[in-house]
């Protein structure tokens, strides 16, 4: 009496645990000397010798489901799952209990664990940042960005020698620049854009070139031995169309480029002192939330000035272009407020050492003075073109 009690619970649970299987489309083994029929269970004569498990098919036709592809390694398939389903069990069923297990953990959210593990959230947010590397010995600037929407901006572009890298980079962007920022009128800035707007056939299609300069007296008469570049970028300009043309831009000028957003900073300033650089326009890019700094060749009088114009709040950033390619450009006290995570460099070897022939440090340039201003404030990313291009995503 007490076995056949002993018995019917064992039937019960056995019952309800394959009931639950087939509405879930598990697959399960019938204990020996048990029988599924419609009716229910009905007891078996046990097999002579070794005892063996029924066939799945025993389960009223229903048949294991095959495994889900998930993108990656199935969830049955794992190393412990699958030594759990071999254990007393053939290596066919083992297979199929393995194939039952990763479509029941699919089957929840149809998208794999590993799936659900969100991916590391780039810097930019989805936005790309390229500060192109030198092609000649020159310093120079060159940077691209490409917002997440698509649209591509392009800052100054470097010398002349830097055209060709500089036209291939944009040319793999779909070869469309919807805004192109001049900082200034130096060769090592705007020698490219000028080279490529005096070919026959233009390369690249420019939305729009936002700049601020001056006359042409005034170079000839505050920057002579830049005068001649200034020259030469007015008459290309002659050539693109009248509504291409930004050349009203002043502080507080909102471009609006894609999903990204400009700033200018400033009207360029006209001054005595180190006049070509200081005459370096401000911009400052929002892409998702990031704000880039670009200075040119902003010089310590222009730094000074352009923190008298905005608030602290207003100017600070997440990435910098370090102004005049990280030497004789603005102050520490600049930096200070602005307050970046990251630092651009447009520098060569020789700058970023300060080397001029006879080892690091030999030069008369203030590179090395500039980097231990961003060693204090705590600064530890560089990037910087004696490496290569470089790209921040």
């Amino acid at each position: 009496m007490r076995g056949r009690r002993i018995y019917a619970a064992i039937l019960a649970a056995m019952g309800l645990l394959l009931l639950t299987g087939v509405k879930s489309g598990g697959s399960y083994d019938l204990p020996d000397g048990l029988e599924m029929k419609k009716s229910g269970f009905e007891l078996m004569s046990l097999p002579e010798g070794p005892s063996a498990a029924l066939p799945l098919q025993a389960l009223n036709g229903v048949q294991p489901p095959a495994a889900m592809e998930t993108g990656g390694t199935d969830a049955g398939e794992s190393a412990g799952q699958t030594e759990t389903a071999a254990e007393g069990e053939s290596a066919g069923q083992a297979e199929n209990a393995a194939g039952g297990n990763a479509a029941s953990a699919d089957s929840g959210s149809g998208v794999s664990q590993a799936a659900q593990t969100p991916a590391e959230e780039k810097y930019l947010g989805g936005a790309r940042l390229m500060l192109l590397a030198n092609q000649s010995a020159s310093q120079m600037l060159s940077c691209v960005i490409q917002t997440k929407d698509g649209s591509v901006i392009v800052v100054d572009g470097g010398t002349p020698e830097d055209a060709p890298h500089l036209i291939e980079t944009v040319q793999s962007l779909g070869g469309r620049v919807n805004a192109w920022l001049v900082t200034h009128l130096h060769n090592d800035h705007v020698g490219a854009l000028t080279t490529i707007l005096n070919m026959e056939e233009c390369p690249l299609e420019i939305d729009g070139i936002y700049y601020s300069v001056a006359s042409q007296e005034w170079y000839d008469e505050n920057d002579p031995t830049r005068a001649q570049t200034a020259a030469a970028f007015m008459s290309a300009i002659g050539k693109v169309p009248a509504e291409k043309l930004h050349s009203d831009i002043q502080k507080g000028t909102q471009i609006q480029v894609g999903d990204a957003s400009v700033m200018v900073m400033n009207r360029r300033y006209l001054l005595s002192v180190d006049s070509g650089n200081n005459a370096s326009v401000a911009y400052m890019v929002t892409v998702n939330g990031r704000k880039i700094l670009f200075l040119g060749d902003l010089g310590l009088n222009g730094g000074d000035l352009l923190l008298q114009e905005w608030s602290g709040a207003d100017i600070t950033c997440d990435i910098v272009q370090m102004a005049h390619h990280g030497q004789n450009g603005v102050g520490e006290n600049f930096y200070q407020v602005v307050r970046p995570k990251i630092c651009l460099w447009p520098a060569p070897q020789w700058l970023w050492d300060n080397d001029n022939g006879g080892g690091p440090g030999s030069g008369p340039w203030r590179t090395l003075e500039t980097r231990s201003w961003m060693e204090k404030l705590g600064v530890t990313q560089n990037y910087c073109i004696k490496d290569g291009d470089q790209i921040i995503e």
